[in-house]
């Protein structure tokens, strides 16, 4: 087992969120959030990205449907975001700074890596592709095949059991505040990685609960890597 920067204790592996996390996608969407009501027809009102953030994409769907009032079922709702945002993350969508050579520095030192997305995998991982981050990732777990969102611990227990580790033997790199409660009741250290969108409080609950909070990755590579491999 290693250390990383700012866990005092032995890890075994690292779980990472992707969308605001390891890709910098919110602004993306955030912006789909919107788009997709005007395609659709439906009012969308003030704060809906943020109700939206907090869900995978089938509860976005049926919010969608079930709120708003968009037609369709649930799966051909999720079909339709799905395709606004493949192209982004196929060419446009960048990544949070230093987040592919962070992954690869921790692969280098045998620690394992796995991310656990509540966004469509299929759709994501051009982009993890495209930003070499891909080939530093072990395993890889969504909540559509969970099966609930990141409201429940699921997903990170799965990431955890992929590689036969404790939640203690692990870290979770989040930038929302519900997931890092989450993943914090579940016995895991966090990392959080800070959301611009968050307000004074929500920062406040944000950095009281991490381990340690993080704009970028950049920090953390100045204190892993030595001077020659930065």
């Amino acid at each position: 087992m290693q250390t990383i920067p700012g866990i005092p204790h032995r890890i075994r592996a690292v779980i990472f969120d992707a969308d605001g996390t390891l890709v910098d996608s919110m602004p993306m969407w955030n912006g789909i959030t919107y788009e997709y009501a005007a395609f659709k027809g439906v009012y969308a009102p003030p704060g809906l990205s943020k109700t939206l953030n907090a869900m995978c994409l089938e509860q976005c769907a049926a919010y969608y449907r079930d709120v708003l009032g968009v037609s369709g079922t649930v799966d051909s709702v999720v079909a339709e975001i799905v395709d606004m945002a493949k192209e982004r993350y196929r060419t446009s969508v960048p990544e949070i700074p230093g987040a592919a050579k962070f992954t690869a520095a921790l692969k280098a030192r045998g620690i394992h890596t796995a991310v656990a997305t509540a966004s469509d995998l299929e759709t994501l991982w051009p982009a993890l592709e495209r930003l070499s981050i891909a080939p530093n990732i072990d395993a890889a777990e969504s909540c559509t095949t969970i099966g609930k969102s990141k409201e429940w611990p699921d997903i990170y227990l799965k990431c955890a059991a992929d590689f036969g580790a404790a939640p203690a033997e692990c870290v979770v790199f989040e930038d929302a505040l519900y997931a890092v409660r989450t993943a914090k009741k579940a016995g895991f250290s966090v990392v959080g990685v800070f959301d611009p969108t968050h307000t004074p409080e929500e920062r406040a609950e944000f950095s009281a609960l991490c381990d340690r909070c993080i704009s970028d990755y950049r920090a953390l590579l100045d204190e892993l890597l030595p001077p020659e491999e930065r």
